[in-house]
This record gives C-alpha cells, structure tokens and sequence, in this order.
C-alpha cells in the first residue's frame, strides 16, 4: 500500500493555447464561479516570484505545496494558475489556456500535476523573468562537482536523469537540480553564470528505480502519481511487440511520477542550491554519429538548441514569438560564450558515455 497514490485521467500535458485579455477575463470568470468560496489557494515562492493557484483539486493543492517553497500570504501574486475540475466546461474535456499580459493560466479538467507545475508555474515565472529581470531558464539537471555545475540538457529519452544520478557517484559532487534552473549572467560578458534551483521537491519520473534501485525504498515514502500495473490489455500488447513485461508499478510507465526530497537522495551534504556554470552537455541518441563527445562553438551550440523539435529543448514555454526566441537565442550565446559547450551523444552503453562525461568534467578530453 502507497502513502499516497492519486491515478489522474489525464496522463501528460494538454494543448494549449495563448488567449487575449478578454478571453482571459472570462475564463477567469467562469473558473471563479465553479470554485465560489470552497477551493484551494496557496501562494509559493519559485526564485522570488510569487506565483498562486485557485484549484477545487484536493491532489493539484497536495502536489502544489509539497514542490515548492511557501510564500508569504501578505506577498501580492506576480502570476495566478487557474486548475478547475468543471464537468460543463467543453463537456468535461482538459483545456489550458494563458494570457502573458496578466500572467494568467487557465486550465480545466486535468489533475495531471505536470500541467499545473511545468507549463503553469514554471511557464509563468520564465515569462516574468526573461522579459523584466533579465533571468533565464533551462529546462535541463545540474550536478556540481568540486564547484563547477555541471548542466545537461537533452531531448526525452536520451538518458539526462540517468547521467546526472551517476555523476553523483563522483567525489566532490553535489545535486542542485533535475528538471529546471535559474540563470543570471554576474559581471558581465567576462563574468560568471550562477545557476539557483526552483523547486523545494523533485517530480520525478518512477522508473529511476530501473537504473537506481537503491530509490526505492525513498519513493516508498513518497507522495505518487498514476503509479500502477500494466493492464492485461498492455502486457499482451507488449508481448506482441517483443517489448519486455513487468509486474513492477513503478517501472510499468513512463508517465508515473513521485514528489521526491532532493536531500533524501544523498543527504544535505550532498545539496546545493546555487552554482556556478562551468560545463554545458548537450544530449542526442544519434546511432549514425561515430563521436561519442563532441565540442561546439557557439553558434553549433545555439544550432542544436534551435533546430529541435521542441524549441531550446524546453516543452514548458508558454510563449513563444519571434521576440521571445530572438531573446532565448541571445541568452544562450552569451552562456556559451561563457561556458564551453559539448555534444554528447548516448547511445553506447551507459559506462562507456559516463566515461567520456566524466573526461569532459576533469578536463582530460582530447577536444577540450
């Protein structure tokens, strides 16, 4: 039996849609009415913007409060998250929707956490921060080793949380972030990069257990989401497909997640909340590419970013214009202007890549 284990209807984010003021305006309006003076509301503090949610979901407020550090009540909201659970609205069916001139998301009739903390919250305080504070972010982990921070940034699947735990394995290195961190240029073009968390708790993916399994026994006093067994119907399917078969919940899918204390994972020794930027690793699984590490220049670098499907490597902008991107595109010129840049392409094995990782971070490889 879990502590705690909520099985959403909705297993992953869905579309959404940039909207007007006005829209805005009655959206707000019909989520109002639907909550009345019974919901939720709890304001936290992601890198000093306060950003609020207003949900009836008794899950959404469990998971909002358990990721992020608190706020105080008498700190007026910079963005409002909207997550109202509505049978009328479209007929019951999942909706987001956001206003970058009030820094209002909207979203209806989906508990999948990941909506509300990613292209919500995170969402939010990305478009607060580049255009008024001249703070950026990157969807990407971050390991410091002996001071240097040590940041990857990689496409789904092609193996940034696995790399990033084994780092840990290394002397002198500490966690700092898994999913998401805040970047300040100090000191100007010959100056530093200072990476800070975001969050208080990791939502991470279950099936770390397949390569950590001393995870375990922490996720087992963890609060869950949609962890559960194949159904007959899918394990049949995988038989079919010649995938392999598990009777484990948390490997089963790739969607369960859990509210993971960073600091459980190797003590507080072993945290730290800010660093400095010294190496950036892109990730690809690229069979038809021979090198395994690869060194880019800027403009190889801000290549790789731009080209991919998701824009940047980031699916958690809320925002994205040609103004916006021209913006992105300068920050990450000036971080590898800064900080040198390699490509890292994962698929041999893993101790053959963390190998190579781990010359790049000591400095030994041959390109450096």
């Amino acid at each position: 039996m879990y502590l705690y284990n909520k099985i959403t209807k909705n297993r992953g984010r869905v579309a959404s849609q940039v909207v007007s003021q006005k829209e805005r305006d009655r959206l707000v309006a019909r989520a109002e009415e639907v909550l009345g003076h019974e919901y939720y509301g709890w304001k936290v503090n992601i890198d000093g913007f306060c950003i609020q949610l207003f949900t009836n979901s008794y899950h959404l407020n469990e998971f909002w409060i358990e990721n992020w550090f608190s706020m105080s009540r008498k700190i007026r909201s910079h963005g409002r998250i909207y997550a109202v659970l509505d049978s009328e609205f479209k007929n019951g069916e999942p909706y987001a929707a956001y206003n970058p001139e009030t820094k209002t998301a909207v979203i209806f009739n989906t508990e999948y956490y990941g909506q509300v903390k990613s292209w919500g919250a995170l969402g939010i305080s990305c478009d607060i921060a580049e255009d008024q504070h001249d703070i950026h972010s990157i969807h990407g982990s971050c390991i410091e080793v002996n001071g240097d921070g040590i940041v990857l940034i990689a496409p789904t699947n092609t193996g940034k949380s696995t790399h990033s735990y084994a780092l840990l394995q290394m002397e002198g290195a500490r966690l700092h972030s898994d999913d998401w961190l805040y970047v300040r240029f100090i000191g100007g073009e010959k100056g530093r990069v200072s990476a800070d968390i975001s969050e208080r708790k990791f939502y991470i993916r279950t099936n770390i257990v397949k390569v950590f399994p001393e995870i375990r026994r922490l996720l087992n006093k963890c609060k869950l989401e949609n962890v559960e067994p194949l159904t007959p119907e899918e394990v049949e399917e995988r038989k079919r497909q010649g995938k392999p078969v598990t009777d484990d919940p948390y490997v089963a899918h790739d969607y369960s997640r859990a509210m993971l204390d960073p600091l459980w994972i190797a003590g507080p020794a072993k945290f730290v909340d800010t660093t400095r930027i010294r190496r950036v690793l892109l990730l690809q699984r690229n069979r038809n590419d021979p090198e395994i590490v690869r060194k880019l220049d800027v403009e190889e670098a801000l290549e790789y970013l731009v080209t991919q499907p998701e824009q940047f490597l980031n699916p958690y902008l809320n925002v994205i214009t040609p103004e916006k991107t021209e913006v992105r595109k300068n920050f990450f010129r000036r971080l590898f202007r800064l900080v040198p840049c390699y490509l890292v392409n994962t698929v041999d094995p893993v101790d053959v890549v963390q190998q190579k990782i781990r010359e790049i971070i000591k400095g030994k490889f041959d390109g450096n």
